[in-house]
């Protein structure tokens, strides 16, 4: 019976085309925020013994998590796409101090991303690059360059939002934990600090 199964289940070839499923996911990642001092911060704005009594009463890291997580999404999505970057951003836990947001790469536009990272000569060189594949008949042109260009502009932007975000809250006196993971990082790193924060 088992050679059968693994006869019957080799001619059941897939059509899913697993490497683009892949880059799908890579294209994806997940900031995750810890904040250390909602109620402070709220007991200080709303002032004295009655702001202390509103932010145990809200439950101020709710609050505050909601508000900052409302803001991420709409904020980083419109900056990116300014840059010629196009990301979707979701809140997809949140829950006490935790916050996890999912964002996920979904093109580019490589003369933009040239542009604002190097300048207006590179920015014209890549534009050059792109028309002269077209002239040429290189396959995937453009979207070739946006797939070899994207998993390095994701790992640089894990990087600037886990510093650049914790940096901007401080400013308004908000502390906060910013901790950007890959897919494949997230869950374990996930359930071991729900545990650590539970206990």
């Amino acid at each position: 019976h088992k050679t059968t199964l693994v006869v019957t289940l080799a001619r059941l070839e897939p059509k899913i085309d697993l490497s683009a499923k892949m880059a799908e996911t890579d294209l994806c990642f997940y900031m995750n925020f810890i904040f250390l001092n909602s109620a402070d911060m709220l007991k200080e704005k709303m002032g004295g013994f009655l702001g202390g009594m509103a932010a145990k009463a809200i439950n101020a890291d709710d609050k505050v998590s909601g508000k900052v997580a409302e803001q991420l999404t709409e904020a980083i999505p419109a900056a990116t796409a300014e840059m010629g970057l196009k990301i979707e951003a979701k809140t997809v836990y949140r829950v006490g101090a935790l916050c996890t947001v999912k964002f996920t790469i979904d093109g580019a536009d490589p003369v933009a991303l040239v542009t604002k990272a190097k300048g207006d000569e590179a920015g014209s060189a890549m534009t050059d690059i792109i028309e002269a594949m077209g002239v040429l008949g290189v396959e995937g042109g453009a979207k070739s360059i946006e797939d070899k260009m994207l998993p390095k502009v994701k790992a640089g932007l894990m990087e600037k939002l886990a510093e650049s975000i914790p940096a901007k809250m401080e400013e308004a006196g908000l502390k906060v934990k910013a901790i950007a993971k890959e897919p494949s990082e997230q869950a374990e790193w996930f359930y071991t600090t729900l545990e650590g924060m539970s206990s």
